[in-house]
């Protein structure tokens, strides 16, 4: 993917396609672990009895997962100064082995008043199952970017 180069590249409306990935259920057993403990992400069978039905990741993992992503695709490498907060949720969950498919919709993008040497972008970020199209991770992040 093409690196952006400044915030003014960005433009309400525009979508990325950050491309597809999956949640092996090795790495959510491992991820529960360590950092989200709860039955659902840890225990096969207990997880049966769960709202889920079923083994689910985390959503912690989810978004972390999907943050790497976004980091690794290079899309905003140049210009990405910090995060400044962000809405979320998790519509469905996400069983381990499913692939899903990650879209980034720019939905404001505004100059820093005191600082115009940098802007705001509020980012959407949309991860679905790919078999399904059922939302997983819905978030709209702010970021603080280079113009």
């Amino acid at each position: 993917m093409e690196p952006l180069n400044s915030l003014d590249d960005l433009t309400p409306g525009q979508v990325f396609d950050l491309g597809r990935f999956t949640l092996p259920r090795q790495e959510v057993l491992d991820f529960a672990r360590r950092y989200d403990p709860q039955y659902f992400h840890l225990d096969e069978e207990a997880a049966k009895d769960s709202i889920f039905g079923g083994l689910v990741a985390s959503g912690l993992h989810t978004l972390s997962t999907a943050v790497g992503h976004l980091v690794r695709s290079g899309l905003i490498g140049r210009i990405n100064l910090a995060g400044g907060g962000m809405e979320l949720s998790w519509p469905a969950p996400l069983p381990p082995d499913t692939e899903v498919a990650f879209t980034l919709e720019v939905v404001e993008v505004r100059p820093s008043r005191s600082k115009p040497e940098m802007g705001i972008a509020k980012l959407h970020y949309r991860v679905a199952r790919v078999d399904s199209g059922v939302v997983v991770l819905d978030a709209v992040a702010t970021h603080f970017m280079k113009r």
